[in-house]
């Protein structure tokens, strides 16, 4: 496993928003962080989204909206709860790039 970087970001955008990626990777750089990959949203995007997180070698991961990752709200669920889990932070940019969360009913500890 490589070691933790503390400024290394993942970006995740919906298929084919090529021009979403580029805003978000210029706001990781203009921000100090290194953009370890771009995950666009296809078949296998959320095995990619969970080798990353389990990896432990990113601080966060940038979206356009959480709702970019899966309109599944239970796919949503387990890569957030995942994340926390690995102390990686999901960051909206509809929010400004604040963390996103997510309101459930408590299950799983939450």
């Amino acid at each position: 496993m490589e070691q933790t970087g503390t400024n290394q970001c993942l970006v995740f955008v919906g298929s084919m928003e090529t021009h979403v990626a580029d805003r978000m990777e210029d706001y990781a750089r203009q921000n100090d962080m290194n953009v370890v990959d771009t995950v666009f949203k296809d078949d296998k995007a959320i095995d990619k989204l969970t080798y990353y997180i389990e990896r432990e070698g990113i601080i966060c991961i940038l979206v356009r909206s959480i709702w970019d990752i899966s309109t599944d709200r239970e796919t949503v669920k387990s890569i957030m709860k995942l994340a926390s889990d690995h102390n990686i932070s999901i960051n909206e940019e509809n929010k400004g790039f604040e963390p996103a969360t997510l309101v459930w009913d408590g299950g799983a500890g939450c």
